[in-house]
């Protein structure tokens, strides 16, 4: 960049900044906090959190459509290391499909 800029090649100059730029923001995204390197999430997080993200568009979704179902899923979905469907056991509950 030095080298442009003493030669007053500002095209070039422009070039080499961008690309410093961007370096720049590839290594900042690598790093953590106190500079350690960022550990990448296992495939089972990076599949539990595509799950929990997934259920809750899906009842966001249904929610439009049917606010008070989608409150009883909200209750009656768990997600973490497993996902399960448990509702209450002292509410009545009547399916009409």
């Amino acid at each position: 960049m030095q080298e442009a800029e003493a030669f007053g090649d500002q095209g070039r100059t422009e070039t080499v900044r961008q690309e410093l730029e961007a370096l720049t923001d590839q290594l900042t995204a690598a790093v953590g906090l106190g500079g350690c390197d960022r550990q990448p999430g296992s495939d089972a997080e990076r599949a539990r959190t595509a799950v929990t993200k997934a259920i809750k568009s899906v009842i966001a979704t249904i929610a439009a459509h049917d606010p008070v179902l989608a409150g009883h899923l909200r209750q009656a979905v768990n997600t973490g290391t497993y996902c399960s469907y448990t509702p209450d056991p002292t509410a009545s509950l009547h399916w009409t499909l």
